[in-house]
């Protein structure tokens, strides 16, 4: 069953850019940016996670923080609050989450909240050609998945677990490329059921500062590529804007006003 998100905030770019994300993962959302449409939700329907923006838990006219409350306590649906400041401690449970937003500490929250069996990185599906080098020798590989804490790759030979290698490949589009150590977590072997894949998971070494900056910049930006042009117009992210974020992660951004 599609888990559903209710998305509540004064600022629209933060509703697109939550919605079209979060609906590119395949759930169901919805948002709003209007009291008294919130309240209607809050009250009519049963969310597994509410996203709230601070100002909107604030006592007063345009709160929420009522309905918020009433559903948290009755279906102890767990709350995240999108704090770019500070606001009135709530007594109800509640997590925050910066504004502007990070795209790993999203995906980290709502990995915790939905997924029976949470990931605990973003992954991306690629192709993505690499070098292999173990025991003083390289070896042509290709990575089909990356994310922060590691890889898989393709090998024309077995590597047992804990084998210590390094591997250099290219960040596309960046004109960088990373050679980062690690050591292989498990490995396939070729059979029918995976169409004869051979190769490994590897788990990176710890990362230096500037590897892991350029390595979350290049994982945004493929995530960014994976978006349909409608989904980026509707982020308010033009082509442009993509293409200059080689240096800094995408979402932080967004306006906060």
């Amino acid at each position: 069953m599609m888990k559903r998100l209710i998305i509540g905030d004064t600022r629209e770019r933060i509703l697109s850019t939550l919605e079209v994300i979060l609906k590119h993962w395949g759930y169901r959302v919805l948002v709003s940016s209007k009291t008294e449409h919130l309240k209607a939700l809050l009250q009519e329907t049963s969310p597994d996670l509410l996203f709230m923006g601070a100002p909107l838990l604030h006592p007063g006219e345009n709160s929420v923080v009522d309905e918020v409350r009433t559903l948290t306590k009755k279906t102890s649906c767990p709350l995240v609050v999108l704090a770019n400041g500070e606001f009135p401690s709530l007594d109800f449970p509640h997590e925050t989450l910066d504004v502007p937003i990070d795209l790993f500490e999203l995906y980290a929250r709502i990995q915790k909240y939905l997924e029976k069996t949470p990931r605990k990185n973003l992954r991306l599906s690629l192709k993505l050609p690499g070098v292999l080098y173990r025991d003083g020798a390289s070896h042509l590989s290709e990575i089909l998945s990356l994310s922060e804490q590691g890889l898989f790759i393709r090998t024309g030979f077995r590597l047992a677990k804990e084998d210590k290698l390094s591997v250099i490949f290219p960040l596309m589009g960046m004109k960088k490329e990373l050679e980062i150590e690690g050591k292989v977590l498990y490995s396939v072997l070729p059979s029918p059921e995976n169409n004869y894949l051979q190769g490994s998971g590897v788990e990176f070494l710890p990362l230096s500062p500037e590897n892991k900056h350029f390595l979350q910049t290049f994982i945004e930006t493929c995530f960014l590529g994976e978006l349909t042009p409608m989904e980026r117009a509707r982020m308010d992210l033009t082509d442009d804007q993509i293409q200059s974020l080689s240096h800094e992660i995408t979402l932080k951004l967004i306006s906060t006003r």
